[in-house]
C-alpha cells in the first residue's frame, strides 16, 4: 500500500524508543513532507465529534483536499507555515466553573494530528506505567484497577494542579522535548502551535505566552510529556521511601488471640463472642510501625492520587515535597483548596477522585475527541518483524 513506507518509518521510531528510552530522535520534521501522512491524520480524526467544528477562519476538516496537502508541504519546506489563532468557547465544569476550549481551523487540526502521531511514537513507549490519561489502552478504569492493588493504604493525597494546561511553561516544555528530539525545525513548529494565540469571545486577539490549548489534538500528549517529569519524581520517591518487608505484629492483637484460645478451651461462649468482636476491630499488625512504609502513586491527566502506609506527618511532608517540585521544576502550583490529605476510612476520597477523572475524560473526549486510532491503524497495517523496522 502507498502509505506502507511511512508507517514503517513511524514504527521504526516507536521500536527504537522502545529499546532505548534515551534514544535521540533526528530528522523528525521531514516526515511532514510525505503526502500520505495527511491522509493518515485525516482518517484518524475525521469521525471525531469535533472534526466539523470550525476554527477562527471558518474552516474545518470538511474542507480537506489535495490543495491543502500541497500548501502544507510547501509551507513546511520553507518554514513559512504559521498556524491561525484558535477560536475559543467555554463549557461548564461539574463544580460550576467554566473550562476554556480552543478550536483550530481545518489545516491546523491536520498538522496537530501529525505532530501527535510523531510524539506518540517517540514518547508512548517510555511513559511511566503510573500515568493513565489520554494514552492508548489506558483509561479511568485502568487507573482504578491500579488503585485497587494498594493494600492497607492509610492516607491518600488527592493532588490537583491549578490550571495545569493553562500554566505549562513553553520554555520548560521546549527543554524537555530537546532531551529526546534533535530537530530544531520540529521544535520550532511545536512552538508556533503553542504560541498561535486565540480570538476571545469579543473577537479580540490574545497572545499565548504560556499554556497548552485544550482542544488541540496534540495538547494531551504534550501535557503528558511535561508531567512525565512528575511521574519520574514520584517513582524516585517510591524507591527512596519504601522500607521494611513486614509490619510488626500488634501486641494487642496477639494478646486477644491468646485470650480467645483460652476462652475456647473452657467453652466460655459469652467471652468467645466478645473477643471475636474485639479481634475483628483490631489490626493484626502495628499500623504505627515506623520501620515499615509504602508509597503508591497514579496520575490521570493533570490530577494525581498518592496512597501511603505511613504516619500522617509523612503524608504531609510528602505533599510539601511534591508542591516544591512542581513549583521549582515545572512552574506549576498545587491547589491548596483541592489537594487534600484524607484517611483511608473515608473511602469516598478515592472514588470521588476517580469520578472527577471520568468527568474530565468524558468532557474532553466528547468536545475535543482525542483518539488514538493511529495506534490501531498502524498495528493492523504495519505488523512486521522488529528487524525490518530497525535501520
Amino acid at each position: 500500500m502507498s502509505h506502507q513506507k511511512l508507517l514503517t518509518k513511524l514504527e521504526g521510531f516507536r521500536a527504537r524508543n522502545s529499546i532505548n528510552h534515551c534514544y535521540i530522535n533526528k530528522d523528525v520534521y521531514r516526515l511532514l513532507y510525505d503526502r500520505d501522512f495527511y491522509y493518515i491524520a485525516y482518517n484518524s480524526i475525521k469521525s471525531n465529534d469535533g472534526a466539523e467544528t470550525a476554527g477562527s477562519d471558518g474552516t474545518s476538516l470538511h474542507g480537506f483536499c489535495e490543495e491543502w496537502i500541497d500548501d502544507l508541504i510547501s509551507s513546511f519546506r520553507d518554514e513559512s507555515y504559521q498556524p491561525q489563532p484558535n477560536r475559543i468557547t467555554y463549557i461548564p465544569k461539574k463544580n460550576g466553573k467554566m473550562r476554556k476550549l480552543s478550536f483550530p481551523n481545518g489545516k491546523d487540526k491536520l498538522v496537530q494530528e501529525c505532530i501527535r502521531i510523531i510524539l506518540e511514537c517517540i514518547y508512548e513507549p517510555t511513559f511511566s506505567n503510573l500515568s493513565h490519561g489520554f494514552r492508548p489502552n489506558r483509561s479511568v478504569h485502568s487507573a482504578l484497577a491500579q488503585v485497587e492493588t494498594w493494600r492497607s493504604t492509610v492516607w491518600f493525597i488527592e493532588g490537583d494542579i491549578s490550571a495545569c494546561f493553562d500554566e505549562i511553561d513553553h520554555r520548560i516544555l521546549e527543554s524537555i522535548l530537546r532531551e529526546r528530539i534533535d530537530d530544531e525545525r520540529f521544535i520550532r513548529l511545536i512552538n508556533k502551535l503553542l504560541k498561535a494565540g486565540y480570538f476571545d469571545m469579543e473577537h479580540n486577539f490574545q497572545t499565548t505566552k504560556r499554556g497548552n490549548a485544550q482542544g488541540s489534538c496534540a495538547s494531551p500528549i504534550l501535557a503528558n510529556i511535561y508531567l512525565d517529569k512528575l511521574d519520574r519524581f514520584m517513582e524516585n520517591i517510591i524507591q527512596r521511601d519504601t522500607k521494611g518487608k513486614y509490619r510488626k505484629q500488634n501486641p494487642k492483637y496477639a494478646k486477644l488471640r491468646y485470650q480467645l484460645n483460652k476462652a475456647i478451651s473452657v467453652h466460655d461462649i459469652k467471652e468467645i463472642k466478645r473477643l471475636k468482636k474485639e479481634l475483628k476491630a483490631t489490626s493484626s499488625v502495628d499500623v504505627f510501625d515506623t520501620n515499615f512504609r509504602r508509597v503508591h502513586y497514579v496520575r490521570y491527566a493533570d490530577d494525581f492520587l498518592v496512597g501511603t502506609i505511613s504516619s500522617k506527618a509523612y503524608a504531609e511532608q510528602l505533599k510539601q515535597e511534591i508542591k516544591h517540585f512542581l513549583e521549582s521544576e515545572l512552574h506549576l502550583r498545587l491547589s491548596e483548596e483541592k489537594t487534600l490529605i484524607t484517611h483511608a476510612k473515608n473511602r469516598k476520597s478515592t472514588f470521588s477522585w476517580l469520578s472527577h477523572q471520568q468527568e474530565i475524560s468524558l468532557t474532553l473526549t466528547s468536545s475535543l475527541t482525542i483518539k488514538n486510532s493511529y495506534t490501531n491503524y498502524a498495528t493492523m497495517e504495519c505488523a512486521m518483524p522488529l528487524d525490518i523496522l530497525l535501520p
